[in-house]
């Protein structure tokens, strides 16, 4: 048996060396071995979410020391980059500041559009283009164009009467949810207020604005793919703003891909057949962790050929070549299959914490 058994891993030995044989004396093209590179089209880029709305501290600065590890051509955001809500033009630049040395960090370029905690107040917009320049502009990358949108423009400053009656709204909630728990009523009274809140906050692009990319896109009718960037989903809008319509019919006759950011939750959408994706945050503060798509993540963007595949990244999931840590077993708990309107799923803190994310 033994005399046998040494047969049989003599055979399996000699089978495996004339294998790696003919392999290393054939051409390696034959094995359709073709490294991605070859390809000089070929780019990687990341989209980091919002850092701000409530940020957890050093969440930011550590995706950005992991995206340095990963080398990609350059990194863009979707806005809400500081806290914002301030209307001392003094106050707003040191935010800038802290935001900027966080930033000098990266090794490869950063592009940005801004978000509602950005611009909120026309001072603020004032600062902002006193620092970065125009609130919208574009790129082109390896004939790949880039739509840098201003989500909120002009200024996203509401009418103070329904800001007052939406934060009476607000408080009503926070505590029929704290009282009562989650009920029916209290979540379509949630779902009311939600959607107040997002028309009264809803995202705007001027004529001017409009006017711009409709040149752009009438310039660069050949590239051989078009990104979207922006901060608020406007097309997730009741009533979305009549130019970002009739940008998005404009875009129709192309390739393109569309993603934003705002809802610190992640959700993807199949579009007039296209890519519509909502990030979560990268350091941003996140809503209930048992809702689907709550986590710090940034989109690993591949551009080929073919167009772009798009990895989905967590940011606790990157780690130093040293950072090596014993594997836990995952929760039986499948957060992808858990059921919001489940009023046993989500306690007292998670909907008021929910409704302040609102």
């Amino acid at each position: 048996m033994k005399n046998k058994f040494s047969v049989f891993i003599l055979f399996l030995v000699i089978c495996a060396s004339t294998n790696f044989s003919a392999f290393a004396a054939g051409n390696p093209s034959d094995c359709n071995i073709q490294a991605a590179y070859a390809n000089p089209d070929v780019f990687h880029f990341v989209v980091m979410g919002d850092r701000n709305g409530g940020e957890e501290n050093g969440v930011f600065g550590q995706v950005i020391s992991k995206v340095n590890m990963m080398c990609p051509a350059f990194v863009v955001s979707v806005g809400d980059n500081i806290p914002g809500y301030n209307k001392d033009a003094n106050e707003v630049n040191r935010m800038w500041d802290t935001y900027d040395l966080l930033v000098k960090n990266l090794k490869v370029p950063f592009l940005k559009v801004p978000g509602n905690h950005d611009v909120t107040y026309d001072v603020m917009a004032e600062v902002y283009k006193k620092r970065f320049g125009k609130t919208y502009h574009h790129a082109i990358y390896k004939n790949v164009l880039f739509l840098f949108l201003a989500s909120d423009d002009p200024s996203a400053e509401i009418d103070p009467n329904i800001a007052k009656e939406l934060s009476k709204e607000k408080k009503a909630l926070k505590e029929k949810a704290l009282r009562d728990g989650i009920t029916p009523e209290g979540l379509a009274k949630l779902s009311e207020y939600k959607e107040k809140n997002s028309n009264a906050h809803g995202g705007k692009i001027s004529d001017a604005q409009f006017e711009y990319f409709k040149k752009v896109l009438e310039d660069n009718k050949n590239v051989r793919w078009t990104f979207v960037l922006m901060h608020k989903p406007l097309w997730k809008q009741k009533n979305p703003p009549e130019n970002w319509v009739k940008l998005e019919k404009m875009l129709t006759q192309r390739s393109y891909t569309v993603i934003a950011g705002h809802e610190h939750i992640n959700s993807y959408t199949l579009r007039k057949n296209r890519d519509y994706i909502v990030t979560a945050t990268s350091g941003g503060g996140r809503a209930p962790d048992l809702l689907p798509g709550v986590y710090h993540h940034i989109l690993w963007v591949t551009m080929d050929s073919n167009g772009p595949v798009i990895a989905n990244l967590m940011a606790d999931g990157m780690r130093e070549k040293t950072d090596i840590r014993p594997f836990k077993s995952i929760s039986t708990a499948d957060s992808n299959s858990i059921d919001i309107t489940d009023l046993n799923s989500i306690n007292r803190a998670d909907i008021k914490k929910l409704i302040d994310k609102y």
